[in-house]
């Protein structure tokens, strides 16, 4: 491939996942505004989430789209266009009349729209190229730096905009920013990228679906979905680690900017390890160390007395926090049939999304219904259930693999 062509793919893959960790920029002030000035409980401020993201739970039909029904011969070109156009006409309405609870629900959802579908647009364009020149991973790590870079941005942009201004100018401010992005993006795609046209013959859903019917009844598939269901879907105590933090012990919005910030970097750190090192080992192995890891530490939770004891587990657990997420990720391959992986992996990380939002709902519901406490040792115990599923499972692989390699 042309070097213009590689740097004008790469530009697009980069840019889109920066604008994807850029999204998050206004969620602090959106948070401060449900829970802090319109007093929402913190099971509807879950419930919100979930119904926000309803797109990421489709990711698996915006993949039929751009594999199937391509528009003037062009797979991925004007589907960006809609999801960055959809971005910005949302942004902008945030902007000059700003949100109430009905609004901040649907326009949640079609900014989430936005970008899923882009994200799946330009993954084809990434998964393509490296498979195409033989360089596996090489833009996705570039992707994944770009998405840590824009996690910084958010942990401290988005905490000291909204502490620098009040409810409603700090959630515009930050989508305002955050429409820049989509904005570039767009004046990149009318002027620089050229997609080749290329025809082909649409499949209709129904006939992927038959087509992979037997495999979606193999056991082998439905023991390790059943295991990912059950892990995302245990309460989170996100949220009530959060009012906790400020509430009970009223740590300021920018020493939480700065722990998000904190965990962004050592998470970063882990992903590495896991690149390096962790990948070589069993794959069994490796998933009861993340199962029984994330439940015992959980548990520290419950001794939280000031936000430096906040600030200890963050740097402890930081870095294995981000292998574990690397061994989830890696496990969702090794259950895939082969053969079937676009559909498949679709399919897992789009069940996936939804309990681990389901489970952010269910943590909120437990912690208005008990208290912070309950919530953390149920998410806990829940969580280290998950370890009898293990035994059971059938891997295609029992060797770890890299990250590039997903």
């Amino acid at each position: 491939m042309p070097k213009k062509n590689y740097g004008l793919i790469l530009f697009l893959c980069i840019g889109q996942y920066f604008s994807q960790g850029l999204s998050s920029l206004p969620d602090q002030a959106i948070y401060y505004l449900t829970r802090e000035s319109w007093k929402l409980s913190a099971s509807l401020i879950g419930f919100i989430t979930f119904i926000t993201a309803v797109a990421w739970y489709l990711k698996i039909i915006f993949a039929y789209f751009i594999d199937n029904v391509s528009i003037k011969g062009k797979t991925t070109t004007y589907y960006l266009y809609f999801s960055y156009i959809l971005i910005l006409l949302s942004c902008f309405y945030i902007v000059f009349f700003g949100l109430n609870l009905i609004s901040l629900i649907i326009i949640g959802i079609l900014i989430n729209i936005g970008v899923a579908f882009a994200d799946v647009s330009v993954d084809k364009h990434m998964a393509q190229i490296e498979k195409k020149e033989k360089i596996a991973g090489k833009i996705q790590s570039q992707q994944w730096t770009s998405l840590g870079i824009a996690g910084l941005i958010v942990a401290l942009g988005g905490a000291w905009i909204a502490k620098t201004w009040s409810a409603p100018l700090n959630y515009k401010i930050a989508y305002g920013l955050y429409s820049i992005v989509p904005i570039i993006l767009l004046f990149f795609l009318f002027f620089y990228f050229k997609e080749p046209i290329k025809h082909k013959k649409a499949v209709s859903f129904k006939s992927i679906i038959k087509a992979n019917f037997k495999e979606l009844k193999n056991k082998k598939f439905l023991i390790g979905l059943l295991f990912i269901a059950c892990l995302q879907l245990s309460p989170s105590f996100g949220l009530p680690l959060m009012i906790k933090c400020r509430e009970v012990l009223k740590v300021s919005k920018m020493f939480l900017g700065v722990l998000g910030a904190l965990g962004t970097v050592l998470g970063v750190i882990g992903y590495l390890i896991y690149y390096k090192w962790v990948y070589k080992f069993n794959t069994k192995k490796m998933l009861y160390f993340m199962v029984v890891f994330s439940g015992l530490t959980n548990l520290f939770y419950l001794y939280l007395p000031n936000k430096w004891v906040l600030l200890s587990y963050n740097v402890l657990f930081g870095a294995f926090s981000g292998i574990t997420f690397m061994i989830l990720l890696a496990f969702f391959v090794r259950i895939i049939p082969t053969g079937f992986e676009a559909f498949f992996y679709a399919l897992v990380t789009s069940i996936s999304n939804f309990c681990a939002r389901g489970g952010s709902f269910f943590g909120g519901l437990i912690y208005d219904k008990t208290n912070y406490e309950t919530a953390v040792i149920v998410s806990s115990v829940l969580t280290l259930i998950c370890v009898f599923f293990i035994p059971y499972l059938k891997l295609n692989n029992q060797k770890m693999i890299r990250v590039s390699e997903i």
